[in-house]
């Protein structure tokens, strides 16, 4: 429910802005005069990394300066935005990678025999929200928002690789501080935390819920 709203919420947000800078920035790049092979190595650099591949390592391998590799970029970018095209050019940090699109999720799950796909918990969702918009921050502080404990909720959101620790506050105890990592961006789909949706539009929209989700929460760490 509420990883389906945030979806909808970004959708919402983002659908339009695409449409109108997809056929922008496909002139933009068509204009540029581009090298065909020139475009057809960055897309194989990206294809072949392993994970995402940082911008910087596109730029040492191929001599590009940043201008004509930000031009290939945009063409990619909106060549595989079109309806005809089942993968897509993604962003997240300054490095890139291909995805499938998500139109195409249940078909994909039915080719690699998904039966059950993994999905965080709303303790766990509400801890990733406080740590994605207050970041950096230690456990206590978490806790002190939560009202409960969160050790095993940082542990399971760790394993997902969705947090990260930034290292220790400069204070009593230097605690341990945690922020997001480019899993966490991929997972809501979004190329850098400055396009996470305004906590107070957030926080209206998923007020009900997250008034019934902490007083779930609560019983279920008083039970554990």
């Amino acid at each position: 429910m509420v990883e389906e709203k945030i979806d909808q919420l970004n959708l919402i947000e983002n659908q339009s802005d695409q449409q109108n800078q997809t056929e922008k920035q496909f002139k933009l790049a068509l204009e540029a005069e581009l090298i065909p092979e020139e475009i057809a190595m960055v897309e194989a650099l990206i294809f072949s990394s392993k994970k995402k591949l940082a911008r910087s390592a596109i730029l040492e391998i191929s001599d590009f300066d940043e201008v004509k590799l930000e031009k290939i970029i945009l063409y990619i970018t909106a060549k595989y935005q079109k309806a005809d095209s089942g993968i897509q050019l993604k962003e997240y940090n300054d490095s890139y990678l291909f995805q499938t699109k998500k139109s195409f999720a249940e078909q994909i799950e039915q080719l690699f025999d998904i039966t059950k796909v993994s999905s965080l918990s709303t303790a766990a969702l509400e801890t990733l929200a406080i740590i994605a918009y207050r970041q950096p921050v230690t456990r206590a502080e978490i806790e002190e928002i939560r009202g409960v404990k969160v050790e095993r909720t940082l542990n399971t959101l760790g394993k997902y690789e969705l947090i990260t620790e930034l290292g220790r506050k400069e204070t009593i105890g230097n605690p341990i501080i945690y922020g997001t990592t480019d899993q966490f961006l991929e997972y809501l789909d979004i190329e850098d935390l400055s396009q996470l949706p305004e906590i107070e539009r957030v926080e209206k929209l998923f007020a009900a819920e997250i008034e019934a989700a902490a007083e779930q929460a609560v019983t279920a760490e008083n039970q554990a």
